[in-house]
């Protein structure tokens, strides 16, 4: 927990910020600025300068909130629900996405390039500009910042807004109702998204049949498979098949397979068959880099039914239980029974909520958002580690829980367990450790894996 004193806070802030600040300085690196042209590819910086970044954000959060005071606090509310607003309206009128960096255009261009009022048009930029979207350099004067311009190149970046301004956010004003109509729901036609959107099948087969939202929907998930919060060349970790001349992943629900080509780069030993439906893989052979283009191939199929590849050494599934509530996660999982050999492992890619007080409220609340998120969706969740364990053995008493772990730096975790068909099989039982980490005011969790006679 931080200190609630406000110099102590201010103190924090300034330590970390002038190590950050001097790693960057010492690398040649670009300091922080919203007026000068992004770097091409983020900053990758050591663990212990990351740390150092994350405990000033977190200070600075804390600081903000009790300078607010309770009723400021109250009220920052209303403006912090506009920055989402001016992304929606950026995103649906691609406002400022062919200007180049250090171009200028004017409030009348941008609105008769969408179509819209000149004086709507002002009053929205001029908003978003608050938020450090765009900047007015002179009167009626409209230039790119940093951020505004990189949601203007990049397409994997403005898909996620896409994603999350004209999917998710309506359901977040239905969540209260919906709660109140289905207390309990499992069920994803019972979600808030079904109340927000008007649907009566589900929103992914619904997707599907829309070429421009399926694209949109694949472009955001590949988005979140490059960001630095996921370390996807974690998922081997542990996993000796040294014993099998070419062992098989299965990349369950893999879309184009951006996280099997980067695992395959690494372990070139190893053959990846990456599975989604039709349409998300109709295009994704021809994308795949020719360095691994004889490791990585793409089948279609439904994770519903029974699986196809059967005898494979690792079933992946990256960011797919949290999409389904229990009853249905253990339907997925039931489906992969058939094909899995004595010994194969099952990892998901996922989020593992820590316990509480095991890491700061700032990074708290970006998982318990995302967990209502996922109710607002389709009535599922994000799990804690008791969640994941509990999972596995709804589905079936034969799958031997191993854990989860957190790699330095990740948003997420993976979830580890195998599969033991006969009594006698697996080699004893397993009890897991949480353990909780605190270092210079800053705290990360792992789960730990204990084997026991």
């Amino acid at each position: 927990m931080f200190p609630s004193d406000i110099q102590e806070l201010a103190n924090i802030i300034a330590y970390n910020t002038a190590i950050y600040k001097h790693h960057l300085a010492s690398n040649n690196l670009p300091a922080p600025s919203h007026h000068e042209l992004p770097p091409d590819k983020p900053i990758t910086l050591p663990e212990d300068i990351e740390n150092a970044r994350q405990s000033a954000l977190e200070a600075a959060h804390e600081l903000q909130s009790l300078l607010n005071g309770s009723i400021g606090h109250i009220m920052d509310a209303a403006t912090r629900s506009t920055r989402i607003m001016t992304l929606h309206f950026i995103h649906t009128y691609k406002v400022g996405y062919n200007l180049g960096w250090g171009e200028k255009t004017t409030f009348g261009e941008i609105a008769k390039q969408s179509n819209l009022d000149e004086d709507d048009t002002k009053r929205m930029v001029r908003l978003a500009i608050t938020e450090h979207f765009f900047t007015e350099p002179e009167n009626g004067v409209v230039m790119h910042t940093a951020a505004s311009y990189e949601l203007a190149r990049n397409r994997l970046l403005s898909a996620w807004v896409g994603l999350t301004t004209q999917e998710n956010w309506p359901p977040m004003l239905k969540i209260t109702e919906a709660l109140g109509r289905y207390p309990g729901s499992e069920e994803p036609l019972q979600s808030a998204y079904a109340m927000a959107h008007n649907i009566s099948e589900d929103a992914f087969k619904i997707w599907e049949k829309d070429p421009a939202r399926i694209a949109q929907f694949s472009d955001a998930m590949a988005f979140l498979h490059s960001d630095s919060g996921f370390q996807p060349l974690e998922v081997l970790v542990g996993c000796d098949v040294s014993h099998v001349p070419s062992p098989a992943f299965v990349d369950v629900g893999g879309s184009k397979g951006h996280v099997s080509i980067q695992i395959a780069r690494q372990h070139p030993e190893w053959r990846f068959i990456v599975q989604d439906s039709p349409q998300t893989i109709a295009h994704a052979p021809a994308e795949v880099p020719v360095d691994v283009e004889d490791k990585v191939s793409f089948q279609a199929h439904d994770f519903w039914t029974e699986q196809p590849v059967k005898g494979a050494d690792v079933y992946f599934f990256k960011t797919i239980f949290h999409d389904w509530s229990d009853k249905y996660a253990v339907k997925i999982l039931r489906a992969l029974i058939p094909a899995l050999k004595p010994g194969a492992r099952v990892i998901i890619a996922d989020v593992c909520i820590p316990p509480i007080g095991a890491v700061s409220l700032y990074k708290e609340h970006w998982i318990r958002g995302l967990d209502i998120v996922m109710k607002c969706f389709t009535n599922a969740r994000e799990r804690e580690y008791d969640d994941w364990a509990a999972l596995f053995l709804k589905t079936d008493s034969r799958f031997r829980f191993l854990g989860a772990r957190t790699p330095a730096g990740s948003k997420a975790s993976f979830i580890e367990a195998e599969w033991y068909p006969a009594p006698g099989e697996c080699p004893g039982d397993v009890t897991m450790n949480y353990s909780v980490v605190r270092e210079n005011g800053t705290a990360s969790h792992e789960c730990v894996g204990v084997e026991t006679d």
